[in-house]
């Protein structure tokens, strides 16, 4: 039955549209015929580029600038560019069908669903609303007022939406018996009727109205209120009655509904037609061509943009067309156009490519062909002369224009075929044609030609214009040429130009050149630099066949895909180096042209006249640009970070994107809101903490990153919109990318203490191995210091008590055979020879004792250490000569048996050092004991030496110092040197105690 419903529904507004078109035809061509009248463009959404449905049943734009639509399959969230559809798949939803939409306080969303209720979107998310929060059923119409309060009519009541009970309440409870309904235009408020009155809700209060004598018998089919507060009603009989707000009714006449006049907040006036059982259509002229469009829904948005629902056309966006486009509908020789130029008396003469000429003038075009005498159709160049001659050039032949005809000209004269492409002429008068074979000059009836060899940069010459300054310019399909007092200069590819192949060249009051290629995009040429701008830079085509400048600072260009404007200022910016990009405005279809595609290549290719307006033309008439009327969008689009991707895996943004560890690909989708030019909004953004500078994302609504490193960065986005006004504060995504556990600051922490424990143990380790092996070490020099000790004691022993006894007793016998025979007479021989034995054997004796002194003194073991050292100085202080001061306190006890000896020898080494080497006279000698330490000084007034220098080691006995430091180690002590050259030395043992004993 719904189905049958709609799909009649649909067929009775098909024939709706028809008739509307047919009654408002003469009303249009009216209009087609005065260019003054305002045209309108208009964009188009339906299922075949993002509508999910073509049927609107309404629509409005939330605080944050995003329009919604809603549709009988989904609600769309649309931001100009990309349509987001929500169903019932989404959260909160559980519906596709959606009805009446209305927006509440703070920007929430009330929307009716045909079988699921009523649903609030509210901070980003979607609720169910029923029975338990006061709906007793269903859903018949929903309103609001200017303060934001929403109203709801279900089962004839009206109810008011109340947030501290989150529930709806009856506003009328006392009064059961009056059932309202619905009005029948965009949720305008709910009327009811009684015998002679209507009783309306409009805006929060009730009202009422005097029904009019003639319709209180009638039943009444419908009723609505009217943007300017008139309501309308009819009958099921067909009868109107229009009721103003101050309450006075009129009939209407059968047939005679007065259309409706809808002026938005920018002045534009729209008329309303209103058919049978109030279905509306809305009446424009858009390109030329009379437009109705029936629809059920009319809004107006931030920006003034009027947007349109219909039945089963989608999605309307209207806007004022700014180009007016004439073709042979309106008098045109042709479509298809290409050379243009104004002449002095202020006509407009325009080049037709297939049927000769027009000349535009009063507001009609007069239109001359072949059998006007020109030599043929194809036309392709024109100008005027100073003498006021207006010069022709065509495939069949050059011609001037004279008393209404075109006659042929003998001279010039040029090679048969050839074809004239461009005219000027310099200030001396000389006229100068330029043609597919080179340059032709013509003075004083004397014509002269030039080619690449005279140093042209081509030979098919597109354009040539007159400097200011005398010079001429001209261009083709291989460069740029200046000719300057008859002097030939040429620029290519090969000195600057991204490309030799030019269509156009203008030159600016500053003498700047603007140079147009068709493929290369535009040169300018100042100070003998040329500057590129092509699409990269922000220039929207790279074709670029003509250019005008307005009188506010815009150069317009006409290209393959349509007219673009930019500002002078923003280029010679980025001549200088202070813009990194420009900003272009392209116009197209929905401004007013027929077709995107302009012309070239022939000359001139575009002209502006003496009012200030710009002619370009085009595949399909000619673009006509008034920029006085032309609005520029000042106002900087609202930026928006809608989603974001992880993996391809949408991901939360709500506080912020957190990215997991070793994550590839990220994406963050963004969007500006705004519905002028939409798909020309500009972007930029940067992740901070990443990106050092902005990348220049032009119009693409995506940034991507991969492998980002552990850390938190923020993304920063800005938008220009299309008249490059741009929304520096733009919008922040903080983002946080997660390290990986082996790259978190606590697994570094805990590496750094495994680390440090691992170096603590291997040091523990290897200090204790040390130490191991430095106890080995002195255990092995104690025990062989021992052993050589013991060895020594045993020799010496053995010495004095065996070899020293047996010399003792060959001394004794000696003396006593000499006393014995003393008096004999056999001896003076045998007594020479007995004095020499005794001799002998003293000096043996006295040898062994040294040796066994050295190799152990008998003193150490007898007297004890301290008188061991006493003795040892006296030895030292008789044979040295050397004056001794000694203080020296009793250490007995303080060392073991087996170490006095190593004690001993360090003061017997010091003492030894003195005689040999130290050429002192004086020499002091401390030993002190106290409980912690025993320290021994051994201090001289010698010469000194240079520590670090070699000092030779006794040959007799020691080590030397590294003997009297190893001794001093075995001890558990510190051995010491201070000396210098001519200052003397002195000599430190320090040995720490322990209990009063050595350790």
């Amino acid at each position: 039955m719904g189905i049958e419903f709609r799909v009649r529904r649909r067929s009775l507004s098909r024939e709706l549209f028809i008739v509307a078109r047919l009654l408002v035809w003469l009303t249009i061509q009216l209009c087609v015929l005065n260019p003054a009248h305002a045209q309108y463009g208009f964009e188009n959404w339906t299922v075949d580029n993002g509508l999910p449905e073509n049927e609107i049943r309404g629509i409005t734009q939330t605080p944050d600038g995003y329009l919604w639509i809603a549709t009988l399959n989904g609600l769309v969230r649309f931001d100009g560019v990309h349509m987001t559809a929500f169903t019932r798949k989404t959260p909160g939803l559980s519906s596709n069908q959606f009805g009446t939409i209305v927006q509440g306080r703070g920007g929430d969303l009330w929307i009716d669903t045909v079988v699921a209720g009523l649903v609030r979107y509210h901070e980003g998310s979607f609720r169910a609303y029923g029975k338990q929060h006061g709906i007793p059923g269903d859903i018949n119409g929903l309103t609001d007022d200017d303060s934001g309060n929403l109203w709801m009519l279900s089962a004839g009541r009206i109810l008011r939406w109340d947030e501290t009970s989150d529930r709806f309440l009856d506003i009328a409870p006392g009064s059961p018996n009056r059932l309202y309904r619905n009005f029948r235009w965009e949720s305008r408020g709910f009327w009811t009727r009684d015998d002679n009155r209507l009783h309306c809700f409009i805006k929060g209060r009730f009202r009422d109205y005097t029904l009019p004598p003639t319709i209180l018998k009638d039943e009444f089919w419908g009723a609505v209120l009217d943007p300017a507060g008139t309501i309308w009603i009819e009958t099921v009989g067909g009868t109107r009655v229009s009721i103003t707000p101050d309450n006075v009714s009129h009939m209407v006449k059968p047939g005679n509904t007065p259309d409706i006049t809808f002026t938005t907040a920018h002045g534009d006036s729209w008329t309303i037609h209103v058919g049978p059982r109030f279905r509306r259509s809305v009446n424009f002229v858009s390109s030329n061509q009379a437009i109705s469009i029936p629809f059920t829904n009319l809004y107006e948005d931030h920006q003034g943009n009027l947007w349109i629902g219909t039945i089963d056309h989608g999605l309307f966006r209207m806007q004022r067309q700014s180009i007016q486009t004439y073709t042979t509908e309106q008098g045109l020789v042709d479509r298809d156009t290409y050379a243009i130029y104004q002449d002095h008396a202020g006509a407009v003469w325009i080049g037709a490519w297939h049927s000769g000429i027009s000349r535009f003038a009063d507001g009609r075009f007069t239109n001359y062909t072949m059998a006007d005498g020109l030599p043929n159709e194809l036309v392709t160049a024109l100008f005027e002369d100073k003498e006021g001659h207006f010069w022709v050039g065509t495939h069949g032949g050059l011609t001037v224009f004279d008393n209404g005809r075109f006659r042929p000209v003998a001279n010039p004269a040029f090679v048969r075929d050839d074809v004239v492409q461009a005219i000027t002429q310099d200030r001396e008068g000389t006229l100068w044609f330029g043609t597919r074979d080179g340059l032709a000059q013509y003075r004083d009836g004397a014509t002269k030609f030039f080619t690449r060899k005279d140093g042209l940069a081509s030979d098919g010459v597109y354009v040539i214009i007159t400097a200011r300054n005398g010079d001429l310019w001209a261009g083709g399909n291989g460069g740029l040429t200046r000719i300057r007092n008859g002097q030939f200069t040429r620029w290519t590819e090969k000195d600057g130009l991204v490309s030799g192949n030019i269509w156009t060249i203008y030159e600016d009051k500053d003498g700047v050149l603007w140079i147009g290629t068709y493929d290369g995009g535009l040169e300018r040429f100042a100070n003998g630099k040329f500057t590129s701008y092509t699409v990269k830079e922000g220039l929207y085509d790279d074709s670029v066949f003509g250019i005008l400048e307005d009188s506010y600072g815009y150069l317009w260009i006409s290209s393959d895909h349509g007219i673009y404007q930019v500002s002078k200022a923003d280029l010679n910016a980025f001549a200088a180096g202070n813009l990194k990009t420009i900003t272009s405005i392209a116009y197209g279809k929905v401004d007013g042209m027929l077709t995107i595609q302009c012309k070239g290549g022939l000359w001139p290719s575009a002209a502006k006249t003496l009012d200030g307006k710009l002619w370009f033309p085009t595949l399909d008439g000619v673009a006509v640009i008034d920029p006085t009327t032309i609005a520029h969008n000042r106002v900087p689009p609202a930026v928006k970070i809608e989603s974001a991707a992880i993996d391809n895996v949408p991901a939360q943004i709500d506080d912020g994107l957190r990215i997991p560890p070793d994550t590839a690909d990220v994406e963050i989708n963004y969007a500006a809101l705004s519905f002028i030019h939409a798909a020309q909004i500009h972007y930029r953004y940067r992740l901070e903490g990443l990106d050092d500078d902005w990348v220049n994302a032009g119009t693409r609504r995506v940034a991507y990153y991969s492998h980002l490193p552990p850390g938190k960065y923020a993304f920063h986005v800005i938008a220009g919109n299309s008249d490059g006004v741009w929304n520096t504060e733009g919008r922040i995504l903080n983002v946080i990318v997660l390290a990986p556990f082996y790259e978190t600051w606590w697994f570094e922490m805990l590496m750094l203490l495994c680390i440090g424990a691992l170096v603590a143990a291997a040091w523990r380790f290897r200090v204790a191995q040390l130490q191991q092996e430095q106890a080995a070490q002195q255990a092995f020099s104690r025990q062989l210091i021992a052993s050589q000790e013991a060895e020594r004691k045993r020799i010496a022993a053995e010495m004095h008590d065996s070899i020293g006894q047996s010399l003792v007793v060959i001394k004794n016998l000696a003396l006593f055979l000499f006393r014995s025979k003393r008096d004999a007479a056999t001896a003076e021989t045998d007594s020479q020879t007995i004095n020499e034995i005794s001799d002998e054997a003293s000096t043996a004796i006295e040898e062994t004792r040294a040796i066994s002194y050295n190799l152990r003194p008998f003193q150490l073991d007898r007297l004890g250490l301290t008188k061991a050292i006493e003795a040892m100085i006296r030895t030292t202080r008789t044979a040295s000569g050397i004056h001794f001061t000694s203080d020296l306190d009793n250490i007995d006890d303080l060392f073991a048996e087996e170490l006095r000896i190593n004690f001993y020898r360090i003061v017997q080494e010091s003492l030894g050092n003195i005689m040999k080497h130290s050429q002192a006279t004086e020499v002091t000698i401390r030993l002190k004991r106290t409980p912690e330490n025993v320290i021994l000084t051994i201090e001289d007034n010698g010469r000194g030496f240079t520590l670090g220098e070699r000092v030779s080691q006794s040959p007799n006995n020691g080590f030397g110092l590294t003997g009297m430091a190893e001794r001093a180690s075995l001890l558990g002590g510190e051995f010491k040197v201070r000396s210098a050259q001519s200052r003397g030395t002195t000599v430190t043992v320090e040995i720490p105690l322990k209990d009063g004993r050595s350790r």
